[in-house]
């Protein structure tokens, strides 16, 4: 299968609780003219900014702390906003349908795969999170 390289430029949420990990992946993401936004380790957080963020893209791992990240997913979703799952969990990854089509990514990983699955996201149609209603009309009487 072939793909486009990461566009320059790009706004990827990085969300994984791995602080070193985390940092790895932002370097290369750097490495490939990307910005990272974060990385958050929280699924606060990663629902925050996903709801917020201008974001391209996101890097969502599913088990963040002691949470799941399939909020921060319905939220990224909701956007139109494409996103990769990482896991540490082989196999046994239990992923909601409405998400099975999202790309997973198995940890350890390397570069390359990761590099792959970017370039393979759709554009992000991203909605605001939050759309702002028209300013009241003056009367003229």
């Amino acid at each position: 299968m072939h793909t486009a390289p990461p566009a320059n430029g790009q706004k990827i949420l990085v969300a994984e609780d791995g602080f070193l990990l985390a940092e790895v992946i932002s370097d290369y993401l750097r490495d490939w003219g990307m910005e990272p936004i974060g990385p958050v380790s929280r699924l606060q957080e990663a629902c925050r900014v996903a709801q917020q963020g201008a974001l391209d893209g996101a890097l969502l791992d599913v088990k963040l702390g002691d949470e799941l990240s399939f909020p921060a997913a319905w939220i990224l979703k909701m956007r139109g906003i494409p996103f990769v799952f990482l896991t540490g969990y082989s196999g046994g990854t239990r992923i909601p349908v409405a998400f099975r089509e999202v790309r997973l990514i198995e940890k350890p990983f390397a570069a390359e795969e990761l590099k792959q699955a970017l370039g393979a996201l759709p554009r992000a149609r991203a909605l605001p999170a939050v759309m702002a209603l028209p300013a009241p009309r003056e009367s003229s009487r």
